[in-house]
């Protein structure tokens, strides 16, 4: 019997569907993109649009989920680069005077830069709370949210009268945490510096507690730190993928990004944004990451290192195995937009046509 988890706790909703929804079983005998079984939260089923409804079918707020070391800078650089308004962490600073104000503030916080940001932080939950208050999503002043907290964001920030648009870039979540690790251990400038790590092994540093163990599912989950993760967690960030993400993939970036500029609606021919992409996606920077490298020794799968990372990280591990296969099937979903986006145009213009002409009253004078 399907069970329709709008009508039902959610937790005995993923228990009746968790079987039909564990695509890991004959998953080349089906298309991910196409089952009829869903355990979607109901937040995300009413506040976030559908994989398959482009920007020409839905008028939603655009969201990118950062997950830390995987491309979520380049995608900051590169709509700065178009002149976007973005929310990201810049729009509290005090330095700017706009974070204490309860009013939405759109402003350019570095000089002689034509992007813009909100006086809001969306990458944090207390940042949400309080972009929320404000009415963030409905005032439209934002091309693109950043978030760290997909789950929270989602069911905070809109609703089914605001809905928004997810997108994120992947990883390979050992490659992740070894770039995290070689990372901090020299970024002077970040809040989260740990020179500490530079006399450990990554095989020591692995048995440490961490909130990066299964770091995507729980985020997808919105469960805390201090709350462990389970196979359930990992079938409903795969719903959530399957349906509400247009997925990209660190390996794949220039493909990545074209799929996002897609659903968002980015004009890649107007010269500006051209310039953009060939800046960061050129031939000597494709899929390499080139603008935002952290050079660092490598771990081979299979090592003792890896090992270590990868058992710690397993429902990642599963998960990012399935946006793989996602992102291949996506590709036909998400070069359809373009297709819905002619057609209404073509209505518009056929609209247009038919509408009535106005009547022009000719008054005669006697002169």
């Amino acid at each position: 019997m399907e069970v329709n988890p709008l009508s039902m706790p959610a937790q005995i909703a993923v228990a009746d569907d968790a079987e039909a929804t564990d695509f890991n079983a004959g998953e080349n005998n089906m298309s991910y993109l196409t089952s009829s079984h869903s355990t979607l939260l109901p937040w995300a089923q009413n506040n976030l649009v559908d994989i398959h409804d482009g920007p020409a079918q839905t008028d939603a707020t655009n969201m990118f989920w950062h997950i830390p070391k995987a491309g979520g800078t380049t995608a900051k650089q590169l709509y700065q680069c178009m002149g976007k308004t973005l929310t990201i962490r810049i729009g509290i600073d005090p330095r700017h005077g706009h974070d204490q104000t309860d009013e939405i503030v759109v402003f350019p916080p570095i000089a002689g830069k034509d992007w813009k940001t909100v006086n809001v932080d969306t990458t944090i939950r207390p940042g949400i709370v309080r972009a929320k208050k404000m009415g963030l999503v409905q005032s439209r002043t934002a091309d693109l949210i950043f978030t760290m907290e997909p789950a929270f964001a989602g069911e905070q920030l809109f609703d089914p009268q605001n809905k928004g648009r997810i997108m994120a870039l992947f990883r390979n979540p050992v490659d992740r945490l070894v770039s995290k690790f070689y990372y901090l251990q020299t970024a002077t400038w970040e809040r989260t510096y740990k020179p500490e790590w530079k006399d450990m092994t990554i095989v020591e540093w692995a048995e440490l507690p961490s909130e990066d163990e299964n770091f995507m599912v729980r985020k997808l989950s919105g469960k805390r730190f201090s709350e462990p993760v389970n196979e359930m967690d990992l079938i409903l960030a795969k719903e959530f993928l399957r349906q509400r993400v247009v997925v990209g993939l660190m390996g794949e970036m220039t493909e990545s990004f074209r799929r996002f500029n897609i659903a968002m609606n980015v004009d890649v021919q107007e010269e500006r944004n051209r310039r953009c992409v060939e800046e960061y996606f050129g031939v000597k920077d494709a899929d390499s990451g080139v603008k935002n490298s952290n050079k660092h020794p490598k771990v081979v799968e299979g090592s003792p290192e890896w090992r270590a990372l990868a058992k710690k990280n397993h429902l990642d591990i599963i998960l990012y195995s399935y946006a793989e296969r996602l992102f291949e099937e996506q590709k036909q979903i998400i070069d359809s937009y373009t297709a819905q986006d002619s057609e209404n145009k073509q209505q518009e213009s056929v609209e247009e046509r038919n509408e009535p002409q106005p009547i022009v009253e000719v008054i005669h004078r006697k002169l």
